[in-house]
């Protein structure tokens, strides 16, 4: 619900503050989860974690692309935030390793502060990094900051090339989202020791610091429309492994299966890298930020209605049905291919 005021506040204002702001109320949240007593606490530090996230969604892209606009290498942003997503990725990777170890030293409070001090950390860190003044969006002055970021998200959605180019990666990444999910009771099903879920989420965190790494080169070798149809073919074989992890009684390939689940996954990174850097060849600068939360804003939407829709059908049906509904609903994303192989180079 945050995403697209987050996101014209960027362009309107400043990026730098945006982000330094977005470090302040993540501190906040996770401040407020440590002391949090009860459901409303809990609730309100989940909801300050949500505000957070939509305050860096689009606006940590847009300032990367428009930092290096100004030094004329934004043709180098794949790798260039390929390797800020890396960083990311690689955070994540350690948290899986270590968090089992620190939960059982200093407990979720203590990780929880921990996480707050981080964020208080990146937010000091801010204050280093050059302010885009140049970067400014003025409004009509008989327009409204709501209806001009109104207008340009209602832009944006009505462009056929951005609107097809935000929604194939956001349904791929509700997609793979499901797969991970449904990884534990599959786990469950099939008698994997769940304990195993953090060495198969550590497995997946490490295959999502791959492909950040690696997204500009895999683009480079291959081009935009093979990479993604081979994302495509990732989410098939996905929902193939499932359905054989749950019909064989071979441990040994069950392990393999789970593994090769959590692997798939990851390549979400690499789908949204690939697709945001042609995104950015087509946008202002000055709406750069709107427009990226408009593109988080459908992900998001999207991936909450996946979600919601697999969980009924999981606690009804089971999870081939479950399964069934994800390769259905892949074509679409043939549909979306189809539509945006005039837009990206082969």
């Amino acid at each position: 619900m945050f995403e697209i005021p987050s996101g014209y506040l960027s362009d309107r204002f400043s990026r730098r503050r945006v982000l330094i702001c977005g470090a302040i109320v993540h501190f906040l949240g996770f401040i407020t989860l440590a002391a949090a007593q009860g459901f409303w606490q809990i609730l309100l530090g989940e909801s300050l974690l949500g505000i957070a996230t939509a305050l860096f969604s689009g606006t940590l892209e847009a300032y990367t692309y428009d930092l290096l606009k100004r030094n004329n290498t934004q043709k180098h942003f794949l790798k260039e935030f390929g390797a800020i997503s890396t960083y990311g990725q690689s955070a994540g990777f350690i948290g899986a390793l270590i968090s089992g170890f620190l939960f059982s030293n200093i407990g979720g409070t203590g990780i929880l502060l921990i996480e707050a001090l981080f964020c208080l950390i990146a937010a000091l860190l801010f204050f280093f990094t050059p302010e885009l003044s140049e970067i400014r969006r003025k409004k009509a002055k008989n327009k409204s900051d709501l209806a001009d970021a109104i207008g340009i998200t209602y832009r944006t959605l009505k462009n056929p090339k951005l609107r097809d180019l935000i929604l194939f990666p956001s349904m791929f990444s509700a997609f793979t989202i499901i797969l991970l999910w449904i990884l534990q009771p599959v786990m469950e099903t099939t008698h994997v020791p769940v304990i195993l879920f953090g060495i198969y989420f550590g497995i997946n965190k490490f295959s999502s610091i791959l492909f950040a790494k690696y997204a500009h080169k895999i683009c480079d070798k291959f081009g935009e429309i093979t990479v993604s149809l081979i994302t495509i073919i990732s989410v098939i074989l996905g929902i193939l492994l499932t359905f054989m992890t749950l019909s064989t009684h071979n441990m040994s390939f069950i392990y393999i299966a789970c593994a090769i689940m959590a692997i798939i996954p990851s390549i979400r990174i690499l789908n949204n890298l690939q697709y945001n850097t042609l995104i950015h060849h087509d946008i202002e600068s000055k709406e750069r930020g709107t427009v990226l939360s408009t593109r988080a804003m459908v992900s998001s939407a999207t991936g909450a209605i996946m979600l919601a829709i697999a969980k009924v059908l999981l606690d009804n049906y089971g999870i081939k049905i479950t399964m069934l509904f994800t390769l259905f609903m892949t074509i679409f994303l043939f549909i979306q291919l189809k539509n945006i192989t005039k837009y990206i180079k082969k």
